[in-house]
C-alpha cells in the first residue's frame, strides 16, 4: 500500500471506530469504502474501488436492509463531537443541497427539485467548523424526497404548520446540534436567507446557542428601522476570503 493509501486507511479506521452496523464485517466494509472513495473522490465507484469484487461489495453494502443511513453517519458524528469538545466556539453551518438524477430516467423513488422538471433527492446538513476555519465534521444530516403529488401546490404551503413544511429542517437541525454538543461549547448556527423564518428565531435555545442568519425579510428591530438604514452605516471591518477553485 502506498503512503497515501496507508494514511487514508489509518484515518478511516480511527474516524469510524465507534461505528456499529450489527456485524464486524459490515463495519470493516464501511471502512474500506471510505478509504477507497476518499482516496479518489473525483472517481466513480468502479474507478475508486480496488477491484471488481470491491465494486460489487460496495453496491451490496448500500442495498443491504441491515445498513441504515444514520448508522453510517454515526461513527463520523461521534468523532466530530470529540473534535468539537476541544473548541470554545464552533460554527454550525446549515445548508441544503440537491442531487439531480434527471439524466438517469430508470432511477426510481425520486422527487421533484427546485426546478420542477428535474428529479432527485434533497439533503440538509450541519457542518461544524472552528473559528480558525478548520472543518470539524458533519454533525447532522437529513435526506428526503419531495412528493410528486405536491408538485404545483406551492401556494398552499403557507397554510400548513411548520412541522409539515420543509422549513422544519432548520429547526430539526438546530435541535440536533444542541443535543449533540455540550453546553460548555458556544455554538453559532449559521444559515442563509431560507432560514430567516419566525419559527426558528422563536424556538427556545439552550445556553451558549446563538444564531447568525442572513436576512431575507425587511423586519423592524429595536436598534434599526429597516434595511435602508443598515446599508447607510459605515462598515466596521472587512475580511478577504480566498476560495480555491
Amino acid at each position: 500500500m502506498s503512503h497515501t493509501g496507508a494514511t487514508m486507511s489509518s484515518w478511516a479506521a480511527t474516524e469510524l471506530q465507534t461505528t456499529d452496523l450489527g456485524d464486524v464485517r459490515r463495519n470493516r466494509r464501511l471502512v474500506h469504502l471510505v478509504e477507497d472513495l476518499a482516496a479518489r473522490p473525483e472517481s466513480s465507484v468502479p474507478q475508486a474501488s480496488r477491484d471488481a469484487a470491491s465494486t460489487q461489495a460496495a453496491y451490496d453494502f448500500w442495498q443491504s436492509p441491515h445498513v441504515k443511513p444514520q448508522d453510517i453517519l454515526a461513527g463520523h458524528r461521534d468523532s466530530t463531537v470529540e473534535r468539537v469538545k476541544q473548541q470554545s466556539i464552533v460554527l454550525a453551518i446549515q445548508d441544503t443541497t440537491e442531487f439531480n438524477f434527471t439524466d438517469h430516467p430508470k432511477t426510481q423513488g425520486l422527487g421533484y427539485l427546485d426546478n420542477a422538471n428535474s428529479r432527485g433527492l434533497k439533503m440538509h446538513s450541519v457542518l461544524c467548523v472552528s473559528t480558525q476555519q478548520v472543518p470539524l465534521g458533519v454533525i447532522h444530516q437529513e435526506v428526503w424526497v419531495r412528493d410528486l403529488a405536491q408538485l404545483g401546490k406551492k401556494h398552499q404551503r403557507h397554510k400548513r404548520p411548520i412541522q409539515d413544511k420543509e422549513s422544519q429542517r432548520w429547526l430539526t437541525a438546530l435541535l440536533a446540534t444542541e443535543q449533540a454538543i455540550e453546553q460548555s461549547v458556544r455554538v453559532v448556527t449559521v444559515a442563509d436567507q431560507e432560514a430567516d423564518i419566525y419559527e426558528l428565531f422563536a424556538l427556545p435555545r439552550r445556553t451558549n446557542s446563538e444564531l447568525l442568519i442572513r436576512a431575507y425579510h425587511n423586519r423592524s428591530v429595536k436598534s434599526f428601522a429597516d434595511f435602508a438604514q443598515l446599508r447607510s452605516l459605515d462598515c466596521s471591518t472587512w475580511r478577504l476570503l480566498r476560495a480555491q477553485a
